[in-house]
């Protein structure tokens, strides 16, 4: 067994592979800024979790964990005397075990865990590294013997070097532009993802959505692809619709998951695919998407602040707060109120048109400082740009709840409240309810 330690280990996807070593008995540490629920539920586990960087915290046989927006004079990187990028310790945890991946720009942590629940459901020794908590069990990592899923990393490039058995493929869209340089970039780097995945039969995507690059593999969508769904229906928070493969003569009725959207519905189809493709029987799938609970931040519903349902989503993509306003919209159909965090100046800057047009679309928006993610403060990308361009200033944190409470009073009537972004706005969210 050997010890590792985490730099930044409260981060989603640090804290579901420390979790993966937990399981199988190595040694743990790790340390981060703020210690957040992932890195206050791993000191539980065992884990010796340190508040703040110093390279005092680094045992000298210790293994650094990196990923590619540690500096390399951070103290506790340069105290180190072996480091291992995050992705490289996955595929050498996982070593011979085939791995199954979701990537693309939107959906991968919401279609990762639902695979990862189909396939542990069916299989307890699947284990999965995803970027969500799940609800019911709490966990983000779990280490597995015959199987992984695992949700892909595109933002530094890192997915090219999973090699995967099989991949589900979400969509293709401009992001993370900071590191390609360019979509035509961006969409090269998927095209030689592709190249990497083992067995083009198992290569599942969106039909439509992967700007023509995926030349073989199955199909899905909502009406129209290899594997369709149709029959679409709102039932309470979730959707009911029937899925049709017309090449197997395949018809399963009345499908139900407690996930609102038409982008849900999606990725419920691409998992579907993926975990028939590996031998689970279609009803068998079907009651394990009834059982599935969802991840955390992923249109989490919370307690109603005055007469208005709350929801909490980790959307930070103009095309991710179109589909979540639109889900909760149709859901609903009550007027929409949004408290949206910025996540990035270089993503609001390369995106900022399209931020001003989508946040147009609630009866009334909120918008917070800036989520920097370690970027340095850019006005061309800033929350102050955009709240002027929507004729509004930016709520500065200890208002938000009096400003919310002032808009629920002046509007008199029920509504959906909201809060979305990828940075803290979990924790204005508990705040605030």
């Amino acid at each position: 067994m050997e010890r590792y330690h985490f730099i930044g280990i409260g981060g989603i996807g640090m804290s579901a592979l420390a979790s993966i070593l937990l399981d199988q008995g190595h040694t743990v540490s790790g340390s981060d800024l703020v210690l957040n629920e992932r890195a206050l539920y791993l000191r539980k586990r065992g884990a010796e979790i340190f508040e703040g960087h110093e390279n005092t915290v680094v045992h000298e046989e210790a293994i650094a964990v990196i990923h590619s927006r540690i500096p390399q004079d951070h103290p506790e990187l340069r105290h180190a005397k072996r480091k291992i990028h995050r992705l490289d310790l996955f595929t050498k945890i996982a070593g011979q075990t085939p791995v199954f991946a979701v990537v693309g720009a939107h959906g991968k942590t919401s279609t990762s865990a639902l695979l990862a629940h189909v396939l542990h459901s069916y299989d307890s020794d699947t284990g999965f590294k995803v970027g969500g908590v799940w609800k019911q069990s709490g966990l983000n990592g779990k280490s597995g013997r015959t199987k992984y899923v695992l949700e892909g990393d595109e933002s530094d490039g890192s997915f090219l070097r999973i090699h995967p058995e099989g991949a589900i493929i979400t969509n293709v869209d401009a992001d993370h532009l900071d590191f390609w340089g360019s979509f035509f970039s961006l969409k090269k780097g998927y095209s030689d993802f592709l190249k990497t995945v083992k067995k083009s039969e198992w290569i599942f995507y969106a039909a439509g959505e992967d700007e023509g690059l995926v030349q073989s593999g199955t199909s899905y969508g909502i009406g129209k692809g290899d594997i369709q769904a149709i029959n679409l229906r709102i039932h309470e928070d979730g959707s009911i619709f029937d899925i049709i493969q017309p090449s197997e003569n395949l018809f399963v009725k009345d499908v139900y998951i407690p996930l609102m959207g038409e982008h849900q519905v999606k990725n419920a189809l691409g998992v579907f695919g993926m975990a028939k493709a590996l031998g689970v029987k279609p009803d068998f799938i079907k009651e394990s998407f009834r059982s599935y609970e969802g991840v955390k931040r992923r249109c989490e519903k919370g307690r109603d602040f005055t007469s208005w349902k709350t929801f909490l989503d980790y959307g930070h993509h103009p095309k991710e707060l179109a589909t979540t306003f639109e889900a909760l919209k149709r859901q609903y159909n009550i007027p929409l109120f949004v408290v949206f965090e910025p996540h990035k100046y270089s993503r609001t800057k390369n995106l900022f048109q399209a931020f001003v047009e989508v946040l147009k679309i609630p009866q009334a928006v909120c918008i917070l400082q800036t989520y920097a993610a370690d970027e340095k403060y850019d006005y061309e990308g800033s929350s102050e740009k955009l709240a002027k361009a929507l004729g509004i200033a930016v709520t500065k944190k200890g208002e938000i709840k009096t400003v919310l409470e002032k808009m629920s009073k002046d509007s008199g009537e029920k509504g959906v409240l909201l809060f979305i972004g990828a940075g803290n706005i979990d924790r204005i969210f508990e705040e605030c309810l």
